[in-house]
């Protein structure tokens, strides 16, 4: 009786899972007919078709429970996207091609409308970054550039494009506090354990309910609320990874070869500058052997994609996979969310000092092990 019941209760799930079907016309200008629209399920496709004549009819099946979906469309292999957060709705979407991702108007959707609100809400600073980013690519093609005063003024640690970052995560979190009761909201909370300080933190963690508080998601806040970014003589929190064979280890395993200074390097394989700052890693760590000993914990999907990494591995710089790292305790107890991010430690195990980014990488690297 007992294996029927469960049966019954996985059978139950899944006609649940799907228990409707959301209706999408969608009014797109500015694209031609070879444009082709998806509607994606985080990678997956749900539905997709040839836009004709500016306009598409998009069918599927979703869940009754509101969800966050993806509008891509791809036109000479140029992807456009914009994001909505609907369930088994009949819904229309009208856009001209320069409206992606954050003036799309979506409407029908009695969920989605939050989202919308969000968006408005950052809209200006959006506006704000793409001019910046125009203004960045038109410097990178001057000699000017080069100058690495420049670079930092705009990408570096506190640069512009940072200060922008900064900016629409503040919204972000105003929004979460002042909505706090709304589904959508709570599809933001993931993101945002490592984005602020416990200050934040601790306000949402007070707005749960007792038994919110008990779900993973309100002891990640918690854990959060207890949990600062580490500062000078801060000892090194343990790490468990994986070696180049795929086997377990601990990031303390490595502040015993008796070097002067261990650096931690927090990148993701998918990272453009996690990627640049791998040259100059190497580079020090090739000719300071006696000196340094470097550990690179690197974030991606699965094993696969950091296979070809973990073979860069040598006897003083470790090139080890941490599996699921962004969803660990960890990771929010680090309050590290940028990559690469650098931690010198010295053998003890004390943090020496902090920085982020490729652009000053090698800077710091010569200030302790010369050049």
């Amino acid at each position: 009786m007992k294996k029927l019941t469960t049966l019954a209760l996985l059978l139950t799930a899944n006609i649940q899972a799907f228990a409707g079907e959301i209706k999408i016309t969608a009014n797109l200008t500015g694209f031609s007919d070879t444009a082709v629209v998806y509607l994606l399920s985080g990678q997956t496709p749900l539905a997709y078709k040839t836009l004709s004549q500016g306009k598409v009819e998009l069918t599927a099946e979703v869940s009754e429970t509101p969800d966050t979906y993806a509008i891509y469309v791809v036109e000479n292999n140029q992807p456009y996207y914009t994001m909505l957060f609907v369930a088994n709705e009949t819904i229309e979407i009208n856009a001209n091609k320069n409206d992606f991702p954050y003036a799309v108007k979506v409407t029908g959707s009695k969920h989605h409308d939050i989202k919308a609100k969000l968006d408005e809400l950052q809209m200006p600073i959006h506006k704000k970054a793409e001019a910046l980013k125009q203004e960045i690519t038109a410097l990178q093609q001057t000699a000017e550039w080069q100058n690495p005063e420049v670079q930092e003024k705009y990408v570096g640690t506190n640069g512009l494009a940072n200060q922008l970052t900064k900016e629409l995560k503040q919204i972000e979190a105003d929004f979460i506090l002042n909505n706090f009761d709304n589904t959508y909201t709570w599809t933001l909370l993931p993101y945002n354990t490592t984005a602020f300080d416990k200050t934040f933190y601790k306000a949402v963690y007070n707005k749960m309910t007792d038994e919110q508080k008990q779900t993973p998601i309100g002891k990640q806040y918690l854990l959060a609320s207890q949990s600062q970014r580490l500062t000078k003589g801060d000892a090194f929190i343990d790490i468990n990874v994986l070696d180049k064979d795929l086997k377990a280890q601990k990031l303390s395993n490595y502040f015993n070869k008796d070097k002067e200074y261990v650096l931690v390097d927090l990148s993701s394989v998918s990272c453009p500058d996690s990627n640049k700052a791998f040259y100059i890693t190497k580079t020090f760590a090739d000719k300071t052997t006696k000196k340094l000993q470097v550990v690179s914990v690197l974030q991606s999907n699965d094993a696969e994609t950091y296979k070809h990494f973990g073979k860069l591995s040598t006897d003083n710089w470790a090139m080890l996979y941490a599996e699921n790292y962004v969803n660990s305790n960890t990771y929010i107890q680090y309050q590290e969310n940028a990559t690469p991010t650098f931690l010198l430690f010295d053998k003890t195990g004390k943090l020496v000092d902090r920085w982020v980014g490729a652009l000053i990488h090698q800077q710091k690297l010569e200030q302790y092990l010369g050049k």
